[in-house]
């Protein structure tokens, strides 16, 4: 029993910091990328330009989160995994793997866009590397983004099962899986260029998803002090 209660707390405990540590990425994020996005051409100008125009700051400022963000995030989703009853481990094993796929796809994705393409922008280096910027309307990068996050909502929509009881595990329930359907619809009509549709999806993406993780921190403080 000592072993097990041990084992609860320690779940507990990364579970709470990953939560933590995944909302203030996100909300950085949030932030960050609204004030890189609102800095830069609504129009595509072509690599030269933009290569031109570039600035280090904002870019950095919004790559670094998401960087994080594909790294907590499965450790958060693990904690969910073991915090799980076992009639519901098979939704948070579903989740889990789609995290998993998420984190090592936009973990690659992101270290790509802070190194080689930004030192390539930064040295006027411009050979090919359209089809690498995000923001371009030929960037590979970009559609790698899209399936990432795709990925994440089905993790959230998996994991939204394991909830249900008292009042904040409802919560959890509908959050995850309004953030769920929000993230999927919103890289699906992104690729099908429904842009207005795709604002609005991701508008609700940055409301609902800090919101589920700052909860999620809660839920797992909570589930600090059990003794099981």
């Amino acid at each position: 029993m000592k072993t097990q209660s041990s084992m609860n707390k320690m779940v507990s405990r990364i579970g709470f910091w990953s939560a933590i540590l995944t909302t203030v990425w996100a909300i950085w994020f949030i932030v960050a990328f609204g004030c890189y996005m609102s800095s830069i051409p609504s129009e595509w100008p072509g690599i030269e330009a933009f290569a031109a125009s570039f600035e280090t700051v904002p870019y950095i400022a919004w790559v670094i989160p998401c960087l994080l963000l594909a790294l907590t995030f499965p450790i958060m989703m693990s904690s969910i995994y073991f915090y799980a009853s076992d009639d519901k481990k098979i939704w948070s094993l579903l989740g889990l793997i789609f995290a998993v796929m998420y984190g090592a796809i936009l973990a690659a994705n992101y270290w790509l866009l802070l190194t080689v393409v930004r030192e390539s922008l930064l040295s006027g280096y411009t050979e090919g590397l359209e089809w690498f910027v995000i923001g371009s309307p030929h960037s590979i990068t970009n559609t790698i983004e899209g399936i990432g996050y795709a990925f994440m909502g089905l993790a959230a929509l998996f994991v939204s099962q394991v909830f249900d009881g008292d009042k904040l595990k409802n919560w959890l329930r509908w959050l995850f899986i309004v953030n769920g359907v929000a993230g999927i619809a919103g890289v699906i009509l992104g690729g099908l260029g429904i842009i207005m549709a795709t604002m609005v999806s991701l508008a609700v993406w940055c409301v609902t998803f800090p919101v589920a993780t700052a909860m999620l921190a809660i839920l797992f403080k909570r589930a600090s002090g059990v003794t099981a």
